[in-house]
């Protein structure tokens, strides 16, 4: 007889599970407290050694109602939540928004140099403000306008006629 998925004895508490972030795996034993939790996952994640703590969370992905979905691990339910876990199981280091609202700014682009020695805004001034239609690299002439639809069947042309 095959063992289901439901546990039938008390659950054993798992002697290691699995950090995920940014998809890079690594066993760890389980921390008793949240901090802990915490310092390990600073510790074995370099990238999140500069994030505030306050910022990274864990959650597990749990079935409810037939779907899969994450669910965040407060700090009040660590202990419960990862006495239950299996052996290996996963837990997702996330990175909360910033509270605050505080976000870095967007990174700047260097500007393009040009040939032009004028700065860019006046050289874009110029060409607004030129009035008179710049005609394309490809057609240096004026252009035409579209023929109606009776010119073009008139014009059509043929590879094989």
């Amino acid at each position: 007889m095959s063992q289901g998925m439901y546990r039938t004895g008390p659950p054993v508490p798992a002697d290691i599970i699995t950090y995920r972030h940014n998809f890079k795996l690594v066993y760890v034993k389980p921390a008793e407290t949240y901090d802990k939790a915490l310092d390990i996952a600073q510790q074995e994640y370099e990238e999140l050694s500069s994030v505030p703590r306050h910022r990274i969370g864990f959650s597990v992905t749990s079935t409810f109602n037939g779907q899969r979905q994450p669910v965040r691990i407060s700090e009040s339910a660590w202990s419960s939540a990862v006495g239950r876990l299996l052996r290996g199981e996963v837990i997702d280091i996330i990175i909360r928004a910033d509270p605050d609202g505080k976000h870095s700014p967007p990174p700047q682009y260097l500007e393009v140099p040009s040939l032009d020695s004028r700065p860019l805004e006046s050289r874009s001034k110029a060409r607004c403000n030129s009035g008179k239609p710049r005609p394309s690299k490809s057609n240096p002439g004026s252009r035409s306008t579209s023929p109606s639809p009776n010119e073009k069947e008139k014009s059509r042309r043929s590879w094989f006629s």
